[in-house]
């Protein structure tokens, strides 16, 4: 009995011992679940999100403010009696100024819908472009460390030659040396690769306790890079939501434009008062205005602001022009760059093996072997990096274009409906849910992968 109470305890043990020695979890990074967790978790976009929930309501206080109120007078006696004196009824719909500050929240609204897209796509092509940069960067740690290798096997072939008595120390300080430079470039690059994690952790908002996984892949070509610099401008224009946006921000200036040049009309109200019988008498319409010459100031002001908008919009296209000229151009070279350095690099790998076989026959000495080395791994370097300035390229043009994975970031869609004639106004302005969406439904679901 005592035995299997001993067996008992240790198998209790054991299974204690498992349960805490869980594998820790790991996301793995691709360019879709980095693109899917970077739009449910990112804090800047959230804050991003927040401001188009601001400016909703503002569209929705600016709604209820076109709504009747009721404006009731009355007076306290000296025996602390209180009899009511006037009755109005506030009609706000029938000025100007409040329904074109409706429509200027709701264009400001729609701007910050675009607003909240551009973020999301500027967070997207910034993580991608460090996502490629990453595996250029595990690519070149993984060629330093075979090269380190490489050199540690020469090493110690020379260690035992000159154990042997057959090679002068120098050569094995030097051989050693050789290693050591190489280890430090290892070290080096794997210090950037944990700064690089660190910025996709933050991204993502991944825990500590979570490992990161990146897989291997590059960026895939798009048709539009065989087309002509003009071509490709005016289709990224038609596409851009940044264009958009300066849209909806220069009817939002017309608006507030005459929404304050109107705003001379004060109230308008129907009411009756209390005379001196003690009756009330028949509705009576009143209204106040109070213009002067300086409303005439508000619509040169206005026009002014909307010639700074519509000077940022050339200022957008100059700048997207450049931004495909520079890309373009500068893809082009990357890509015969990577073509030149694939071919260095298959020759000099047969010099350096051809080096290392002569070494070994003892028909060179060891520093023409150290000099095919490291001109190998130049060529290597030269590969890897014409190959992560070609993803980033594209990402860039993809987010130019947005193309590929960008395609899939859903924008949101609070655009102004037709209203209905003067019906439709006067009904979207009583029943303020009709037509009514949440922001949900206008900015999502913000995941959507495409297998």
């Amino acid at each position: 009995m005592r035995k299997i109470s001993l067996i008992f305890i240790a198998v209790l043990f054991s299974f204690s011992a498992f349960a805490g020695t869980q594998n820790p979890a790991v996301f793995k990074v691709s360019p879709q679940t980095l693109k899917a967790r970077l739009l449910e978790q990112n804090v800047d976009l959230a804050l991003q999100l927040n401001q188009v929930f601001r400016a909703k309501d503002n569209v929705d206080r600016a709604r209820r403010n076109l709504l009747p109120g009721v404006n009731l007078g009355a007076v306290l006696d000296s025996s602390m009696g209180f009899s009511l004196t006037s009755v109005s009824f506030l009609l706000p719909f029938l000025l100007p100024s409040n329904w074109l500050d409706l429509k200027t929240n709701q264009y400001l609204l729609n701007a910050q819908g675009d607003a909240y897209y551009i973020a999301q796509l500027n967070a997207y092509s910034s993580a991608y472009a460090l996502y490629s940069t990453i595996q250029g960067d595990l690519d070149l740690r993984d060629v330093l460390k075979d090269q380190a290798a490489n050199y540690k096997q020469i090493e110690d072939v020379i260690k035992m030659a000159v154990d042997a008595g057959m090679m002068e120390q120098a050569a094995l300080l030097q051989a050693r040396a050789q290693t050591q430079l190489t280890s430090i470039q290892v070290s080096q690059v794997e210090a950037l690769i944990i700064q690089e994690k660190a910025a996709i952790r933050e991204m993502l908002a991944l825990p500590l306790s979570t490992q990161i996984d990146f897989q291997r892949t590059h960026v895939l070509p798009s048709s539009i890079e065989r087309q002509g610099l003009q071509t490709i401008v005016d289709q990224s224009l038609a596409k851009s939501p940044e264009v958009r946006q300066l849209a909806s921000m220069r009817k939002a200036a017309d608006a507030a434009k005459w929404s304050s040049f109107w705003s001379f009309l004060g109230s308008a109200s129907m009411g009756k008062n209390r005379g001196p019988t003690g009756s009330f008498s028949d509705y009576e319409g009143n209204g106040s205005m109070n213009f002067n010459f300086g409303n005439f100031l508000i619509l040169k002001i206005g026009d002014r602001n909307i010639a700074e908008i519509e000077l940022q919009k050339k200022n957008l296209v100059l700048d997207q022009a450049q931004l495909v000229e520079s890309t373009i151009g500068t893809l082009k070279e990357a890509q015969l760059q990577l073509e030149l350095a694939v071919q260095a690099e298959n020759n000099l790998r047969d010099v350096y093996n051809g080096e290392v076989m002569k070494f070994q026959n003892g028909l060179t000495d060891l520093l023409h072997v150290l000099n095919a080395g490291n001109t190998l791994t130049s060529a290597f370097t030269n590969r890897i990096k014409a190959q992560a300035s070609i993803d980033s390229l594209r990402v860039s043009l993809h987010r130019l274009m947005i193309s590929d994975q960008f395609s899939l970031v859903e924008q949101c869609r609070v655009y102004k409906k037709g209203t209905g004639g003067l019906k439709g106004k006067l009904g979207r302005i009583f029943n303020p849910n009709k037509d009514k969406m949440t922001l949900d439904q206008a900015c999502g679901p913000q995941v959507s992968e495409k297998d």
